[in-house]
Order: structure tokens, then C-alpha cells, then sequence
């Protein structure tokens, strides 16, 4: 099945383009490695909620993040938007800037 280099999403073996960016599908994703780059942490958040919202968006943008946190929420097999301990999202660190005005404009309510 092909991939799109930057979305990275798998596609059917009939599309040749993604259907989102335009970017020619390849047939396999480059490995990646968290030890590739310095990850340094972005922000604190109230929730893994929110923090699986902000990774989502940045992978949207072709960029990597890490959820750290220990969330008593997925223990429980809840996902709300507040949690009794800290959620702290990680991205490399050359993708900083880029990253908090991503997460500016998502989350500037909290």
C-alpha cells in the first residue's frame, strides 16, 4: 500500500497522489526515531485529551511529538478535558516555534 511523505497516511494501491497535500505516494515510510532529533517539551496541558488533539494536528503538519504524562484518565479508560496530574506534550526542538503557533491557535482558550 503507498504512504504520502508528508501526511503519512496509507492509501489504496490504486491512488497514486494524495488526495490532500498532492504529494506523489512512495511505496514505504522512512523509519522514524525519537533519538534522531532533541525533543524538548512544548507545553503542559490540562489533559491527554488535549494533548492527543495538539499531536494530531502537528503529525497533520508532518511534525512528530511524544505525550508524557501520567494520566490517571487512560487508566481508567476516560478521556475528559481535565485530569488531576500534568500532560506535557514533546517536539523536537528545531520545530518549536513552528509547534507553539500551531498550539496557539488550537488551544488558546486554555
Amino acid at each position: 500500500m503507498p504512504f504520502c511523505p508528508n501526511c503519512k497516511y496509507e492509501y489504496n494501491k490504486d491512488i497514486k497522489e494524495c488526495p490532500d497535500c498532492g504529494a506523489p505516494l512512495i511505496d514505504k515510510l522512512p523509519e522514524e526515531s525519537f533519538e534522531d532529533s532533541e525533543y524538548v517539551p512544548l507545553r503542559s496541558l490540562p489533559s491527554r485529551l488535549y494533548a492527543e488533539m495538539l499531536a494530531e494536528a502537528l503529525k497533520k503538519e508532518g511534525i512528530p511529538s511524544m505525550i508524557k504524562g501520567d494520566d490517571v484518565g487512560i487508566m481508567l479508560g476516560s478521556y475528559s478535558t481535565t485530569s488531576p496530574v500534568k500532560v506535557t506534550i514533546w517536539v523536537p526542538e528545531g520545530d518549536v516555534d513552528r509547534c507553539e503557533e500551531i498550539a496557539n491557535q488550537m488551544l488558546d482558550h486554555i
